[in-house]
């Protein structure tokens, strides 16, 4: 580290062990608004961020503060560099990222577009060592914008109704695709994985010797076919939520969902339901997604504090129940809280059981209460060896010719597990923040720099982003920026 760098690192760590217990960026980090950029979108990669971060802070990670919204992430998060970043092209100084999570993806596509105002941002004048206060009222336009899906997509599933608002067109907006993205997985509650299991080693799809609750990735992992999780979340079809298809016995099958402005439903819509890639006359080959009717007098509106989580629920008069969750985490607690026959508020909800599934991404390891299946027989989290092959040796010896993957993309950059979106990224052209958004989209797309859970690089050669150069990390193929594609391999 340079002479000048340690001396900003100590100059900030003096400046936080003297700061007030509530003030701006300024007074905690000496950041100036100035070097404060604010960026709206996708949630499910804001974890990811706090890797990017560290490579465009001068003296890396540990000069990067991380600091929660309102005392939690569901919000988002700010990053702070108390140094200067970007090789000092862009921040001669100490900066910030505010990543706003609320609406998901969608946010990162319109508003950016348009230069909306939006609400519910961090309080930057309003932080301590460790979080911001949560400000609802101030209108922000966000300078930035990331979504796990294509900007089309956003497009085409306003015209087909899965997403109620209108995108306005890119106009002067920059879009950059097809650089870097992650995999999606169904996670179901740990009750119905058990389910699962018996059904399936009686089906003979698990192996009798499956020991039902082992929920080791592999082979005692059980599967979903893709059809059978369309037919689930298909909103023409709420009879074979019930019809113990899955478990073999008559407890619904209850979903856990993210609400429609979040890209990972926008995924889950486009790779199961078709929706909007099929949407070309005169085929029409789309299926609308089940959804909360909250004109129904059996739907109700969840909001925290006050609740334990944020989202909309429908039980349909104690048929099936639906949660919409504003959140990665109100989605997973959804699922979790159901294995003890809970609805996600954690209110006692015996009459609809205790089986419950949703789809999440795959930068979320699995935890108590939830798992992730397989889908058509490819687990997100685990891939197969040849026993006794160099690999299998060198992974530990797998005897049953599975190996876990804490990484959970193996079997995805492998072309084998199917639901593979690339991310985007959109600003204003003009932006004063223009070389930092171009490096941040640049650290996405490098092995190099970024290597966290869930997250691959696209397959750019001429970068030197190839399989064979980094197989554990770069997809074999691409889809260059557009989800409705197939997925075409390269190597």
């Amino acid at each position: 580290m340079k002479l000048s760098n340690i001396s900003f690192a100590v100059a900030a760590v003096a400046a936080l062990a003297s700061a007030p217990a509530s003030a701006s960026l300024l007074s905690q980090f000496g950041v100036p608004v100035a070097n404060t950029m604010f960026m709206s979108g996708a949630s499910a990669l804001t974890g990811s961020l706090t890797a990017v971060m560290a490579k465009l802070c001068t003296g890396g990670a540990a000069n990067v503060r991380t600091l929660t919204i309102g005392g939690g992430t569901s919000d988002g998060r700010v990053f702070v560099c108390t140094t200067s970043g970007v090789a000092g092209a862009q921040f001669a100084g100490p900066f910030a990222l505010v990543k706003r999570d609320t609406d998901g993806s969608f946010a990162g596509v319109g508003p950016v577009i348009s230069q909306t105002n939006l609400l519910r941002w961090a309080n930057i004048n309003s932080c301590n060592a460790t979080d911001c206060t949560l400000d609802t009222t101030t209108p922000i336009k966000p300078n930035a914008g990331l979504t796990d899906v294509d900007t089309n997509v956003w497009v085409g599933s306003a015209s087909t109704g899965a997403l109620s608002i209108p995108v306005p067109p890119l106009g002067s907006t920059q879009a950059f695709g097809g650089f870097a993205g992650q995999g999606f997985g169904v996670m179901v509650s740990e009750e119905l994985y058990k389910a699962m299991q018996t059904k399936q080693k009686t089906e003979g799809r698990l192996a009798s010797t499956v020991v039902v609750g082992d929920y080791t990735p592999g082979a005692a992992q059980p599967s979903i076919t893709k059809e059978e999780y369309t037919a689930i979340i298909d909103g023409n079809n709420f009879a074979y939520v019930n019809n113990g298809a899955l478990t073999g016995d008559a407890n619904p099958v209850n979903l856990c969902r993210r609400v429609e402005t979040s890209g990972t439903q926008a995924v889950s819509n486009a790779f199961f339901l078709n929706n909007p890639c099929a949407s070309a006359n005169p085929t029409n080959g789309f299926v609308a997604p089940k959804r909360v009717d909250l004109a129904n007098p059996t739907a109700v509106v969840f909001a925290s504090p006050a609740n334990a989580v944020t989202g909309n629920y429908d039980d349909f008069g104690g048929a099936f129940a639906l949660f919409e969750g504003s959140g990665t985490g109100d989605a997973r607690n959804c699922v979790i809280r159901r294995n003890a026959g809970n609805n996600p508020n954690n209110v006692a909800d015996a009459a609809l059981g205790k089986y419950a599934i949703g789809w999440i991404s795959l930068e979320n390891a699995p935890a108590a209460g939830w798992k992730y299946i397989k889908i058509d027989g490819v687990s997100p989290n685990a891939y197969q060896t040849a026993v006794g092959s160099a690999e299998d040796v060198a992974s530990g010896g797998a005897a049953d010719g599975w190996v876990q993957d804490a990484n959970q993309r193996i079997s995805t950059i492998r072309g084998q597990y199917p639901v593979s979106p690339e991310l985007q990224m959109l600003w204003p052209n003009g932006s004063a923040f223009n070389t930092f958004f171009t490096k941040l989209k640049d650290t996405f797309s490098d092995p190099t720099a970024l290597n966290t859970r869930g997250i691959f690089q696209a397959n750019n050669p001429a970068l030197g982003s190839t399989f064979a150069a980094f197989p554990t990390q770069v997809h074999k193929g691409t889809r260059n920026g557009n989800f409705c594609a197939p997925q075409v391999l390269a190597e």
